[in-house]
């Protein structure tokens, strides 16, 4: 059954813009250790940028699922966005995201995430199992 839906559509010229600006105190601000991990393996300010935005969108499509955004104590890093050997992104709650989603009754939740040059768009169902 599902119980929540998000979504989310991002500009990657604003992350560029902010990551340009503020360098690793942005990337420490929205990135978990295992995220800021993968992050550094990452070669050019192309695929840095990508990566942020997707990351970015993903993780305001979840806030979305949980019905309360970042608001309510549900901070950016207590959404983590990670990738299976595949490639295929999956998500890993904690603090107050991972008390809401259980709270919510959510065990699983389903993401995708989309790319362009210029914009990257994020999908997340919760699913109660």
């Amino acid at each position: 059954m599902i119980k929540g839906v998000g979504a989310d559509f991002l500009e990657k010229s604003r992350i560029e813009n902010i990551f340009l600006k503020f360098g690793n105190k942005f990337v420490n601000k929205i990135l978990s250790e295992k995220e800021s991990h993968e992050f550094n393996r990452k070669i050019n300010l192309t695929k840095k940028v990508s990566y942020l935005s997707n990351n970015f969108a993903c993780k305001e499509a979840v806030s979305k699922v949980l019905g309360s955004g970042f608001s309510q104590g549900v901070l950016i890093k207590d959404i983590e966005i990670l990738r299976t050997a595949e490639g295929a992104p999956y998500t890993n709650l904690t603090g107050e995201a991972g008390r809401l989603a259980k709270e919510r009754g959510m065990k699983k939740f389903h993401l995708t995430i989309t790319d362009t040059k210029d914009y990257s768009l994020a999908f997340a169902i919760g699913e109660k199992r």
